[in-house]
């Protein structure tokens, strides 16, 4: 009898995140009006040069007689980490327009003989209506194989979210195409069917500089202070005004007199002094106030609170220290409004939360996700662990 070995060494592991002629890595994003446009993004390999979307009203049966066609724009990224094989890939994105509120659409991408399934998904109605959408603190570490149950159980709970919201650290080292193949595998076809956004973390950034995969594989609004396009931006989702800030850029703010941080709090003040919704929302990657008991962002608080406050923002969803924490509070009692303050974590990475007196809510070492909803004047807030139990829950209410 003969027996055959095969030996794997690190220049002989299968490149199983390797582009191919056949589009993977299908990814809704929200644009700035999700009620007539959605963006999608996707991958192959450079032999692949034609970004092409086919989309059609939903109906009981694909149609292909009644498909519209649009062109997306194609580029090609080269990226190296450690000692992973090298990776080159052709990123095709496209923002497609025109379609009409509150419909649901199918589409496809790719190009004949190498079509994407079919993927379904719900634009935005333009009239105010309860919509819902799903909210993650950093998913970070052990993205296949202990975070993916956390986005699928999500998704189970509530498969008619409207889109889902990461609060940062998407992946844990910057640059790194093995952990995005992962992340990508943990959502799978969830990306392609309810649209995402995200505002990145400090485990996005490599230095100084943004994980080139960032603006490749995301296509987010653009509509931000110049040089932080895709970072710091803007939507307007039915009766909501959402924004991200951008608070792991140059080292998380450091410099409170450079450019990053004095263009973002002109641009802030702007977007909301020039709001017309009811609620407003911002998410950015570090918590105004930190469970954690030896870190304390007060640089963010003294730069960004006055300004929250000062237009009545309701809601701050944040990461980036790995507990839960949540309350109303303010360092400016004299400003007559308190906000709310969240940080929540997903990923199985955890540190200890502290007890602060700002927390009206606290845990530590659980994975969570959060449904949020909102049906005209209230915002209907709940956290569930992992396993589906119920951890947290609140509810904020306007009067007309």
């Amino acid at each position: 009898m003969t027996c055959i070995f095969i030996l794997w060494g690190n220049g002989m592991k299968a490149q199983v995140n390797a582009p191919s002629i056949i589009p993977d890595r299908v990814i809704l994003n929200l644009t700035e009006d999700p009620s007539t446009s959605v963006a999608v993004t996707w991958r192959t390999d450079t032999t692949v040069t034609n970004a092409v979307v086919e989309i059609q009203p939903a109906a009981p049966m694909i149609d292909a007689k009644a498909s519209k066609t649009f062109s997306g724009k194609t580029s090609t990224q080269k990226y190296s980490w450690g000692e992973e094989p090298e990776i080159v890939s052709h990123h095709h994105s496209c923002i497609i327009t025109g379609l009409k509120p509150g419909k649901k659409y199918a589409y496809r991408v790719g190009y004949p003989d190498h079509w994407s399934e079919w993927f379904q998904f719900q634009t935005a109605s333009d009239i105010a209506s309860p919509f819902s959408f799903i909210y993650f603190g950093d998913p970070q570490n052990d993205l296949k194989s202990r975070w993916s149950r956390v986005i699928r159980a999500a998704y189970r709970y509530q498969p008619d979210c409207h889109f889902m919201l990461y609060a940062g650290d998407l992946i844990n080292r910057a640059g790194t195409d093995r952990e995005w193949h992962e992340w990508f595998l943990a959502g799978s076809f969830i990306y392609g069917m309810v649209p995402q956004m995200m505002t990145p973390g400090n485990h996005d950034y490599n230095d100084l500089t943004l994980d080139p995969h960032w603006n490749k594989q995301f296509t987010l609004p653009a509509n931000g202070p110049k040089g932080l396009e895709g970072t710091c931006y803007v939507v307007d989702y039915n009766n909501l005004r959402l924004i991200s800030i951008d608070s792991a850029v140059d080292s998380e703010l450091e410099n409170e007199n450079g450019w990053q941080m004095q263009t973002q709090k002109a641009w802030l003040d702007s977007v909301l002094r020039t709001n017309t919704r009811k609620w407003v929302i911002v998410t950015t990657h570090l918590p105004f106030y930190s469970p954690k008991a030896n870190r304390d962002n007060k640089v963010l608080r003294n730069n960004f609170q006055p300004i929250l406050e000062k237009y009545k923002v309701d809601l701050v969803l944040t990461g980036h220290d790995h507990s839960y924490g949540r309350g109303k509070t303010t360092d400016n009692p004299q400003s007559g409004h308190e906000v709310m303050y969240v940080v929540s974590v997903s990923g199985p990475k955890m540190y200890e939360a502290g007890d602060k007196d700002w927390m009206e809510r606290s845990g530590s070492f659980k994975q969570l996700f959060q449904a949020i909803t909102i049906d005209n004047n209230e915002l209907i807030y709940k956290s569930f662990t992992a396993d589906g139990e119920l951890f947290d829950e609140f509810k904020l209410s306007k009067n007309e």
